[in-house]
């Protein structure tokens, strides 16, 4: 592809030699169109369907925290300034037994009832430690977590060291998954709109070989079926968002509630889309016009 300084008379040239192919051929082209964005779609599903992921998966890392279960004769001043020296600790809430009561009626809900019942809380005491952002590794939560076993006065600890290390595999699941699908339809993609520019290439054929022999500069010759692919790569972005906001819509009422990063996923559709489109018309164009 050449990359030249163009002045307005080239670029209205160019501009009107895209249009007047696309004219030749409006329902191949937006056909055409129409099937890219349907792929662009599936990668756009997706990454709205990651970034959610994500969102929660961040939350819930966020919320990381270790439980240490204490006998009850312990102080609790004494303990937490011992706590409080583990490196990587940020803060020590102490639970009481009649506050960890409450909090197990309002996770249960309607399956509380049977609390009420009970002729004494048997629950323990308890510590909730709030890690710092670098101590919430599986390395680090399990020497926090041993730590933790050797002061005297925490009976048991639960730090959920499991929990971080499946979100951690989750994450880097979805990943590999996004990569994969990204490749397979960027393929698809890219071969969408080289026939599309192979076959305008063709209908233009003599149109071209007349401008070579008066001596037209070749980026004359090429750019309108760049700006082409341009054209259609934008569209078909644009396309496969708007048809990605309907299905966030319909999601929202009937299904669950979504976060919607408009600016990222309309800057990605559009982007893209001009990018896949230089690549396939670069594609067809080297082929045809060597």
């Amino acid at each position: 592809m050449l990359l030249v300084k163009l002045s307005m008379t080239d670029f209205n040239f160019i501009l009107k030699e895209s249009l007047r192919t696309i004219r030749k051929r409006p329902l191949s082209f937006f056909l055409s169109t129409f099937a890219f964005g349907l792929c662009l779609l599936i990668i756009l599903l997706f990454l709205l369907l990651t970034y959610n992921l994500f969102l929660s998966l961040r939350i819930a890392y966020d919320r990381i925290e270790i439980y240490a279960f204490l006998d009850e004769k312990v102080s609790f001043s004494e303990i937490k300034d011992k706590i409080s020296l583990i490196n990587g600790v940020e803060d020590v809430r102490y639970i009481s037994k009649d506050e960890a009561l409450n909090i197990l009626k309002k996770e249960l809900q309607e399956e509380a009832t049977f609390l009420e019942n009970l002729e004494r809380n048997p629950l323990p005491p308890s510590l909730r430690i709030r890690l710092s952002p670098q101590a919430k590794s599986v390395a680090e939560i399990k020497r926090i977590e041993d730590k933790l076993r050797l002061i005297p006065g925490i009976k048991d600890v639960w730090a959920g060291e499991e929990l971080v290390a499946k979100l951690i595999k989750v994450l880097n699941s979805i990943i590999v998954i996004d990569i994969g699908i990204l490749i397979i339809v960027a393929i698809s993609v890219i071969f969408i709109i080289f026939q599309n520019i192979e076959q305008s290439l063709f209908v233009r054929q003599r149109e071209i070989e007349i401008m070579s022999l008066v001596g037209a500069k070749d980026y004359l010759v090429k750019s309108p079926f760049y700006l082409e692919g341009i054209f259609q790569g934008v569209l078909g972005g644009l396309f496969s968002f708007i048809i990605l906001f309907v299905i966030y819509q319909v999601m929202s009422l009937n299904i669950v509630a979504l976060t919607f990063p408009t600016a990222l996923l309309l800057s990605f559709a559009l982007v893209s889309g001009a990018l896949l489109g230089i690549i396939g018309s670069n594609i067809a164009l080297n082929r045809i016009l060597k």
